[in-house]
């Protein structure tokens, strides 16, 4: 595919969207940004908060971005690890236009990784199977204490307001409650510090294995023409 090169690298999408949250269960606004160069998604709570840190984000290389079928602008983005985004843009013309974006941003990148690499003889992923295999895991567990916590707090709510027995406004139901979403908010956090330290430290290792290579390949060469020459 034809990415326009450096003119497509440059083009940074940014806007708001919604986004589908479970531990606040419903649709939210977050301010999210498209860097092809850098191959993220990632988003932030409001436009005025792009200079800090993102709250989240996901690489683009070989994720999935899939319009939804249960109306026209809903799409969701999967990447390879199983973090999954679902989003909604303000109509359908605006959903196509992140959607073909994102696309694009995620092809490019699995093109140039393929590339880059196929000239060795050495087949790796930047992240070992094994920590693929207990990144999905952990979300997988995470999205059952997600549901679980979703199931508590309906079962709360749906308490009487007022009679002998519990309430909805009983203060240590609230306090649970409270505890609870504080709780899971944390495991998200914990999950995404997850996220990010196994794929940086795999990058960081695979470099210095095949500059090892490399350094020891060139060495090697020199020691051969030398010894040839003499």
């Amino acid at each position: 595919m034809d990415t326009g090169g450096i003119e497509f690298l440059s083009q940074i999408q940014e806007g708001q969207l919604y986004k589908y949250t479970n531990v606040v269960k419903g649709w939210q606004h977050r301010w999210f940004i498209v860097d092809p160069r850098e191959g993220t998604l990632s988003y932030f709570l409001s436009e005025n908060d792009t200079k800090q840190q993102p709250r989240g984000f996901i690489f683009l290389e070989s994720a999935v971005v899939s319009p939804s079928d249960e109306d026209s602008n809903t799409f969701s983005v999967n990447s390879w690890n199983g973090e999954c985004y679902k989003l909604r843009a303000v109509d359908a013309r605006a959903r196509q236009d992140w959607v073909n974006r994102l696309r694009a941003a995620a092809e490019y990148h699995s093109q140039k990784n393929v590339q880059k690499f196929s000239r060795t003889n050495y087949v790796y992923d930047f992240c070992p199977s094994g920590v693929k295999r207990s990144l999905a895991n952990a979300r997988q567990y995470l999205s059952q204490a997600e549901n679980n916590f979703i199931d508590m707090a309906r079962i709360i709510e749906k308490l009487p307001s007022q009679g002998p027995r519990l309430r909805n406004t009983d203060p240590d139901l609230l306090i649970i409650k409270a505890t609870s979403q504080s709780m899971m908010c944390a495991l998200e956090n914990c999950y995404k510090i997850l996220q990010h330290s196994s794929i940086e430290q795999p990058i960081i290792r695979t470099y210095s294995f095949l500059n090892s290579k490399q350094s020891s390949s060139t060495t090697h060469s020199k020691r051969k023409a030398h010894t040839t020459s003499t």
